[in-house]
């Protein structure tokens, strides 16, 4: 009676085991290929590239859609290389770092996508900037151990002049890194020893022109947002999936007070919103005008949860609806902003439209399963 039950959570365990299985096969066969010698010529545009690469060699190659976002021209972004004696993994390497990308291993492609200091840019890169991450990431620091942030930007910013580079170091955090300790590793470039920072303290970096930005990580994330534009169509999506896009889109971390979207009307959870180009700070302020939510940055991501007092003011002044500017921005139009006779306006208008419905569902004569309290009174 006992080998029952385990031999049907055996067989329930066999087709996942089964697809791991097929995934770690799969990605041998990348990694194999990785390994490989490759030869080619490559001299179009980065999706190009890509189906050029992928059909030689057998690997796709798909890149996370922030990297058009983030190039210099999207899309159009030229890829020019004469690939000899080399793997594909150094190839890769090498085209990735031109770009200010990194690449990752998926159970069957791989995807490009931007290293951190372009993701944290905020915006499309410049070919000077690219050329800053570039010589970052090429440039042995020739230091290691443990130093201060303050030591760190120093030797950084030395390590630039010594080179002759365009660059410097523009340190935006004054002596507030002072007593912050971090570890450098052996053979680190000057992107890896500024990762450390942005690792172990409350600093972060990315290019800018000629410099090299350092501010407070709390700083640099208000700013992302405040400068990320995003493009949302949602019709009838779940509040938590729309929270979900909006941080892949952002690219920071979302940090959600426990219980904070039960404590959301019913009403409200399911999002209905167009905007175009608009940042992600004011689809935020607008998510919060809706539901409820608040939020605020700080050096993790942004933080987010209910706040009960909007919530009461919102509930007795609630949104009845909107309408999009010719810039595309949605004006949400709240209750007390109309005068008695558009609202009796509205409200006849409502009724007008629940009629057609009742009508419709009459002639496809549907019954309801019970009647509802305002039937049972007529």
């Amino acid at each position: 009676m006992r080998l029952l039950p385990a031999l049907l959570v055996l067989l329930m365990l066999m087709p996942s085991a089964a697809l791991l299985a097929q995934d770690t096969q799969t990605s041998a066969l990348i990694n194999e290929q990785l390994d490989k010698l490759y030869e080619d010529e490559l001299n179009s545009t980065l999706p190009e590239a890509m189906k050029q690469i992928a059909e030689k060699t057998g690997v796709t190659i798909e890149a996370d859609p922030m990297v058009w976002d983030l190039l210099p021209w999207g899309r159009q972004t030229n890829v020019t290389a004469t690939i000899k004696n080399t793997t594909l993994r150094q190839a890769l390497d090498a085209i990735t770092q031109k770009l200010g990308l990194t690449y990752q291993l998926r159970h069957e492609t791989i995807e490009l996508q931007p290293m951190p200091a372009l993701k944290r840019l905020a915006k499309r890169a410049t070919v000077k900037e690219l050329e800053a991450l570039d010589l970052l990431r090429s440039t042995k620091l020739g230091q290691s151990g443990q130093i201060t942030a303050d030591q760190l930007l120093a030797a950084v910013d030395a390590k630039l002049q010594g080179i002759k580079s365009d660059f410097a170091i523009e340190n935006r955090v004054g002596s507030a890194l002072a007593s912050q300790n971090v570890f450098v590793p052996r053979n680190a470039t000057l992107a890896d020893a500024l990762e450390t920072l942005a690792a172990n303290t409350t600093a972060t970096w990315y290019p800018w022109g000629n410099s090299i930005i350092v501010m407070l990580r709390q700083d640099q994330i208000t700013m992302q947002i405040s400068e990320r534009t995003v493009n949302l169509r949602l019709k009838g999506v779940p509040l938590s999936q729309v929270l979900i896009e909006l941080q892949t889109l952002a690219g920071v971390d979302f940090v959600i007070e426990p219980g904070a979207l039960q404590r959301v009307a019913p009403e409200f959870r399911i999002i209905q919103l167009d905007v175009q180009r608009r940042s992600v700070k004011e689809v935020l302020e607008t998510l919060a005008g809706i539901t409820g939510l608040a939020y605020t940055v700080n050096d993790q991501g942004v933080y987010l949860w209910y706040n009960a007092t909007a919530s009461a003011t919102s509930a007795r002044n609630p949104v009845i609806g909107y309408f999009t500017l010719d810039n595309g921005m949605n004006v949400f139009i709240r209750q007390d902003q109309l005068g008695s006779d558009l609202q009796q306006y509205i409200e006849f208008k409502t009724g007008k439209e629940i009629e057609k419905l009742r009508t419709m569902m009459n002639e496809e004569g549907f019954k309801a399963s019970t009647a509802s309290p305002d039937d049972a009174a007529n």
